[in-house]
């Protein structure tokens, strides 16, 4: 259109949230540029023997985060997953125990390896599109947040950042690297942990930047497949039952197992550090695993577990939360940049897919265009949408982040110790019968496009402000994508209060009970003496 031109997104980072966060602003009409520091990941093998990252849960939030961009390729991500229909304890003494998610519905979880999932995610990029530019191999060096002018950082490849066609043979690569500056709009920073463009951020911004670190490091180690002929069923080629999350659970550690389509499971010991330093030859780790793990020591094969566990690295485990995650309309910060979490809800990957459609519905209730005035620099004071959408999506966010690390950490208790505890039995039961009686908010679906190359157009976030009734957190936080993690937690803690108080009734009716037998019968012994 005359007069007109169209904003430009730098994306930083393309992990899974960094592409479908590229999505977005594609199919919004944005131009989009993506820099990523690793190598181009299309061509290379990601079978499962080959990973070295903890597999995803991908639940509904995740699920409809990519429907609210591409139904299509939702669909196709969960043709690569397993569906889990629960934990499989396995006790000390071999016994093996199924604890179902959602005995009511039989809603399921799915088992999805990262890389997979990522690879998948960049090749749906429309690549072909001059709208479109990937940069691999190219980091951020800084940014002039007054001229809205990124550097960028490139291994030297022809040109810097060079876009790689899938299948080309990598140039030959001098030491040195380019600098070059690129000007945006907006950048979103996807970069992780460690983000680059929170510290950039945090430079002309008062955010509040928390990050602890717990004293429990993982190790990953590999379940081979069974061999199989082909007489023999597609399932026999698991050792283990492939529709559960298994779990080893011993108190202060545990170990975890989660299939993949080939047969095989990816297993993840996560244990303090003290642990895992004392064992320092194979022979220590060999009795640590028969004393503790016996059966999965059975079924990965000793040579195999042992090579694993010495040779692995010894991933940390850390939580961080920075507030806020935008600044000045310019820039915003989404996933594990601005909410890192300890992995034991399998909520990390749920939770930064989310924050993809949350921005969306924010984008589409301010009406935020992807053009802008010849001439304009996409600042705050041209087009004030961009900064209401970000100061919203900050505003309604950032409670819900802090809500859902809280939750992370308390379910590590939860999985490596509270589910041995009869109590937490019992408070299943409580769970199951009360939900029965007193019906929960019935699940308000989110709007979905029937058409793949559409968006989402809901500008509500979450559709279930309060939930009513009595339902279960896990069923909440993962099930339930249109309830806020904020309400979910609200909704707990009221619950385990109400469980509280009615543990107290009981008890004080028992005890009333016995008090009225006493006296009843302190009267007639009186009577008879």
């Amino acid at each position: 259109m005359s007069g007109e031109t169209t904003k430009k997104v730098l994306i930083v980072g393309a992990g899974p949230v960094g592409s479908l966060t590229a999505l977005t602003f594609h199919k919004r009409g944005w131009n989009v540029e993506i820099w990523e520091g690793r190598e181009d990941p299309r061509g290379t093998d990601v079978s499962p023997a080959n990973l070295r990252s903890i597999n995803l849960a991908i639940s509904a939030r995740g699920l409809e985060a990519v429907k609210s961009v591409d139904p299509s390729l939702a669909d196709e991500l969960l043709g690569y997953a397993i569906p889990m229909k629960g934990r499989m304890i396995h006790h000390p003494d071999g016994r093996q125990e199924s604890q179902l998610y959602d005995p009511s519905t039989n809603q399921c979880i799915n088992s999805l390896p990262r890389p997979l999932l990522n690879l998948r995610l960049i090749q749906a990029l429309p690549t072909g599109s001059d709208r479109m530019k990937l940069r691999f191999e190219t980091k951020l060096d800084r940014i002039d947040w007054r001229r809205n002018v990124a550097y960028a950082k490139s291994k030297k490849s022809g040109k810097p950042g060079e876009e790689r066609e899938q299948g080309q043979a990598e140039p030959q690569r001098e030491s040195k690297e380019d600098v070059d500056e690129v000007p945006f709009d907006l950048v979103v920073g996807c970069d992780g942990s460690w983000s680059k463009v929170r510290q950039e951020m945090m430079k002309v911004e008062r955010i509040d930047f928390h990050q602890t670190f717990i004293q429990h490091a993982y190790i990953e180690l590999h379940m081979s497949p069974n061999e199989v002929s082909e007489a023999q069923r597609e399932d026999d080629k698991f050792k283990i039952d492939q529709h559960h999350l298994h779990i080893w659970p011993r108190h202060s550690f545990m170990l975890i197992a989660l299939p993949n389509q080939d047969g095989s499971f990816t297993l993840t010991l996560f244990a303090p550090f003290s642990n895992i330093e004392a064992l320092r030859t194979r022979s220590d780790a060999e009795a640590f695993f028969l004393e503790h793990f016996p059966t999965a020591l059975g079924w990965v094969g000793k040579d195999r577990l042992l090579d694993d566990f010495m040779k692995n690295p010894r991933g940390k485990l850390v939580t961080i939360n920075a507030s806020p995650s935008h600044h000045d309309g310019k820039a915003l910060l989404l996933g594990d940049s601005s909410h890192s979490m300890v992995p034991f809800y399998g909520q990390g990957l749920n939770c930064g897919l989310e924050d993809v459609r949350v921005l969306g519905c924010m984008l589409q209730k301010h009406n935020v265009s992807s053009v802008k005035s010849a001439g304009g620099n996409g600042s705050a004071e041209e087009d004030d949408t961009v900064t209401k959408a970000l100061n919203e999506y900050s505003e309604i966010r950032g409670a819900d982040l802090e809500a859902i690390c809280e939750l992370a950490m308390e379910n590590y208790t939860e999985m490596r110790s509270r589910v041995l505890s009869p109590m937490h039995h019992l408070r299943r039961v409580i769970d199951s019968c009360l939900s029965r009686l007193f019906r929960p908010t019935p699940y308000t679906p989110l709007t979905s496009p029937t058409d793949s190359t559409s968006l989402d157009t809901n500008t509500v976030a979450f559709p279930t402000p309060h939930v009513s009734g009595w339902t279960s957190l896990y069923s909440m936080v993962t099930f339930r994508p249109d309830v806020s993690y904020k309400e979910a937690l609200r909704k707990e803690k009221a619950q385990r209060e109400a469980v509280m108080w009615m543990g107290r009734a009981i008890v004080g009716a028992a005890f009333g009970g016995v008090a009225a037998a006493a006296y009843r019968g302190l009267q007639l012994y009186n009577k008879r003496r």
